[in-house]
């Protein structure tokens, strides 16, 4: 698939999904303990960037503590959506453009902090697009990702299948190493890491386009037993799968060394 081609598969992807990002409880919206603790430091002079920022929440989230806050995104309807809720919640120091992350429309070293949350396993180059975020923070700046991964290398095959059926859009998941090694300077450049799960209904992660009655069907074999395990590590709660969804975050500075 090329590039296009995969770019046009995304848009249409999330232009399905604006319902999980809408509202106040959208399963998208939802944090780790501590609404910062995953992005932290923050200080009043920054300007920052959201990369993929879907429908804004993280943008907004950070907004406070910060200068200015941009965010890019491929997906008209959830740039629309985070603009108007931002706007409505009085928010006047977020930014939100339409634009593609592995090319950002962004001067060099235009950023001190550039982040990407829960949106590199969509990328079709998701070395370049770390590569972008580098390029456009600042020396001295930090670059933040923060994704899912699978919780055990031999189970990624299938991790990564299930998730297609539900998004078409996934393309593959990092492990929480390669994760690491997106970054300039690898493990060795690490100045915060940390991982971390939470537990849903997979009913939540469920839209039009995703393949429900597979879904469901693999997740309760593999409560029997009768199927590869996926990672997300299923569970029958009153007629409810409930599944886990792990995430790992890395942040390194920009340096002389990681340019």
């Amino acid at each position: 698939m090329s590039s296009a081609e995969h770019e046009a598969v995304v848009r249409r992807s999330f232009e399905r999904q604006v319902q999980l990002f809408s509202g106040p409880d959208a399963p998208f919206a939802r944090r780790a303990t501590g609404p910062l603790t995953w992005i932290e430091p923050l200080e009043p002079g920054m300007i920052v960037l959201d990369v993929a920022c879907g429908a804004g929440h993280a943008a907004e989230q950070v907004a406070p503590s910060v200068r200015h806050v941009v965010g890019i995104d491929l997906t008209t309807a959830l740039l629309k959506l985070g603009a108007d809720r931002v706007r409505d919640n009085g928010i006047g120091n977020v930014l939100l453009l339409e634009g593609n992350a592995e090319r950002m429309p962004f001067l060099d070293e235009s950023f001190d902090l550039a982040f990407c949350r829960s949106s590199l396993h969509h990328f079709a180059d998701p070395h370049q697009a770390v590569s972008e975020m580098v390029r456009v923070c600042r020396h001295d700046g930090r670059v933040v990702l923060l994704d899912i991964v699978p919780p055990d290398p031999a189970v990624r095959d299938h991790f990564d299948y299930l998730h297609r059926l539900l998004d078409p859009s996934h393309v593959r998941s990092f492990l929480e190493c390669e994760l690491a090694d997106l970054l300039p300077g690898g493990l060795d450049g690490l100045t915060y890491a940390d991982t971390f799960s939470f537990r849903l209904p997979v009913d939540v992660a469920i839209t039009d386009q995703s393949d429900s009655q597979e879904v469901l069907r693999l997740l309760r074999d593999e409560l029997q037993g009768a199927a590869p395990r996926s990672g997300l590590e299923p569970t029958d709660e009153d007629g409810k799968v409930m599944v886990d969804f792990t995430t790992c975050v890395v942040h390194t500075r920009r340096s002389d060394r990681a340019t």
